[in-house]
This record gives structure tokens, C-alpha cells and sequence, in this order.
């Protein structure tokens, strides 16, 4: 049997033991469900801590199930970089399905993107196949650097190849990596961000760091109470992602106008997502009068030209029917609503009409 160990700093087993990070704890609430549950999760299957050297510490090491490279790995070795939109709705499919497991746990996973989405394995991959593969890839390490009391050398994480085009259809998507795993039923207002990595400090607050800038959901930016609906945000930055290789945000300080990154990504989530942010919402986020006025207006933009999903995915370039480009944009309207109570859960987004064509 072959499997992938990942192997946690020292810092981090120390934050696991003290449940500032969750990792573990989120993989063994999943480990203790039914494999055709968790079907589309990446599975613990054990996990054992390794002394450290001297003073290092011991090292928490997550033995998991072996899978093959991320979406994001496997588009890049794509030719044109373009993944068949057949293919994208499977795997958008997929993740539904394994965010609906999580969420059913009261888990949010908070760190979606195309480098945590795993392919599974092909059947090609039998155990021969992979011996083979090691033997003629060995292990190889860094540079060393230096410890706390000395130069070690780490191991590069090394994925299988790629699948073949022509194997997509019939490969399983899985969410994997969560190291930024929040049991929802412990998050807290979050006042002031505390980031260790991803994760949240969910015994006393939460941190806002929980995704790149641009695909981070509005009551994260602007401080206010959150919940899995974080993830549905996310999804629906992906089905863009997904779809045109580009992201959907892509905020960038505005000099002209004395812009920030934040109050740019908050303008565009307007003229995208087609609505203003709700005053009962902002009056309850804890950093909204650093990018509000107090009539509840952007401080840095007062014109607004909607600029709807369907131009969105056009611009792009890439080359998609009509009715691809309409029912992407209604799935991703469903998602990127501004106040959190309005999006779709993920169990209702099984049922979109465009995901089941």
C-alpha cells in the first residue's frame, strides 16, 4: 500500500496539540465517517509524531491516502493550460459534493483554490506502476538551512504525474489540505487578525487570513462574524478560475484615487456581483468605517458601472458556448452575494441546472 505522510513543523505539532491549528482534528472527525460519504475529501490513514533533533521538537506526521497532482498542476502541464469545460464541471461537481460532507460536520474548510483540489488516481497507477515511477524519481531534498540548533535539509514534495486528457471523466476530485479547517461551531467575532499560517485561533478569535486577498468573501475583509457560507464565496471565485484560468478579483492599489488593495477588491465586488452591501451588514462588520462613510457609501469610489459574470468570463478569451457562458454566471451569482445569508448552500448548488447538463 502506498500513501503520501505529511510531516508538520515542529511550530505546527505544537499548535495541533493546543487546537490552535485543526488539522488533525478535522481529519479524524473525517476518518471516523463512511468511506462513500467522504468520497470526495482526501482521507487520513493513520498518524504517528517523530522525534526531532535536539531541540526541534517533536513533528506531527499525517499518514493520507495517495493521491495524484492538484487541478492547478494539472492545467499548467496542459498544452494550452485550458481544461475541457466538461472536465471543469465534474470537478466543480466534486467539490460540491465534498463541501456538503464538510459542512454537515460543521467544518469550513476556508482555503479554496486549484492547489487544494487533488485528482485522484487512474487506474494505470498500480502498485507496480508507482514503484517504477519512484524508483526512477528518487527523493531530493533543499538546500539546507539552518534549524534552531543546527542545518537540516527538507524533502521536496514531489506529485505523480499529471492524467491524460482523455482520463478526466472518469477521475475523482478531492479537497485536501486542512491546515485552515474551522469547526464552526467555535468561531468568534473577529476582531483583530492573529495569522499563524492559515489558521484560526478558534478558542479565542479568528483570524481573517484565511484565503488570498482576492478570493477572500466581504465579511472577512471587513471584519464580521462568519460561517461555512466563507466556502461558497470561494466555490464561486473557482467556477471562474476553473472555467477561464484567470481569477475573478484582482484588486490592485488605485495611487489616483488613494486606493488600497481592499477598498479597490470591495468596489469590484459591486459592479461584479450587481448589488450594493446591505447597512444591517456593514453596521456589524468591525472594519467597516475604515472603508465606509458613515451613510454607508465606499469612501474611495462613488460611481458604479455594473460589470455582470457573463462580460466577466467574455473578456477572458476564452472560447465558450452562450449557454456555458449564462450558466456559469447564474451557478457564480448564486455564490458571490455580498451578505453572507443570501448565498446558496452547497447542497442546494448540487441542483443547478448548468453543473447537471
Amino acid at each position: 500500500m502506498h500513501v503520501a505522510v505529511k510531516i508538520l513543523t515542529g511550530y505546527a505539532t505544537q499548535l495541533n496539540r493546543e487546537s490552535k491549528l485543526r488539522e488533525l482534528e478535522v481529519l479524524q472527525c473525517l476518518s471516523s465517517m463512511s468511506q462513500a460519504s467522504t468520497s470526495h475529501l482526501a482521507r487520513m490513514v493513520t498518524y504517528f509524531y517523530h522525534p526531532g533533533v535536539e531541540d526541534d521538537g517533536e513533528h506531527l506526521c499525517l499518514v493520507m491516502e495517495l493521491l495524484g497532482p492538484s487541478i492547478q498542476a494539472t492545467r499548467e502541464a496542459l498544452k494550452d493550460r485550458v481544461i475541457p469545460v466538461l472536465t471543469v464541471k465534474h470537478a466543480l461537481r466534486h467539490m460540491l459534493l465534498g463541501l456538503t460532507c464538510l459542512h454537515t460536520c460543521g467544518v469550513a474548510h476556508t482555503d479554496l483554490k486549484p492547489d487544494n483540489i487533488m485528482v485522484e488516481l487512474g487506474s494505470r497507477w498500480t502498485p507496480e506502476a508507482i514503484n517504477s515511477w519512484v524508483k526512477a524519481n528518487p527523493p531530493r531534498t533543499y538546500a539546507p538551512e539552518q534549524s534552531l540548533t543546527k542545518m537540516v535539509s527538507a524533502f521536496v514534495s514531489q506529485s505523480l504525474p499529471p492524467p491524460a486528457l482523455d482520463e478526466f471523466a472518469s477521475l475523482n476530485f478531492k479537497l485536501a489540505d486542512f491546515s485552515s479547517g474551522t469547526f464552526i461551531k467555535s468561531l468568534v467575532y473577529a476582531q483583530q487578525p492573529k495569522p499563524v499560517c492559515l489558521a484560526q485561533f478558534v478558542s479565542d478569535q479568528t483570524t481573517d487570513d484565511i484565503t488570498p486577498l482576492g478570493l477572500r468573501p466581504p465579511e472577512i475583509v471587513l471584519g464580521g462574524e462568519w460561517d461555512e457560507s466563507v466556502d461558497i464565496w470561494t466555490y464561486g471565485c473557482m467556477v471562474f478560475t476553473l472555467l477561464t484560468g484567470r481569477p475573478l478579483f484582482a484588486p490592485v492599489a488605485w495611487a489616483e484615487k488613494d486606493a488600497s488593495e481592499v477598498d479597490v477588491l470591495l468596489y469590484q465586488m459591486i459592479l461584479f456581483c450587481g448589488e450594493f452591501f446591505k447597512q444591517d451588514f456593514i453596521r456589524h462588520c468591525s472594519r467597516s468605517l475604515d472603508y465606509f462613510r458613515l451613510d454607508y457609501r465606499l469612501k474611495k469610489f462613488q460611481h458604479f458601472v455594473r460589470k455582470p459574470f457573463q462580460k466577466c468570463i467574455l473578456d477572458t478569451g476564452r472560447a465558450l458556448t452562450a449557454d456555458d457562458v449564462e450558466g456559469a454566471a447564474a451557478l457564480m451569482s448564486r455564490c458571490l452575494r455580498l451578505d453572507p445569508k443570501d448565498r446558496a448552500t452547497a447542497q442546494e448548488l448540487l441542483e443547478d441546472p448548468w453543473l447537471k447538463s
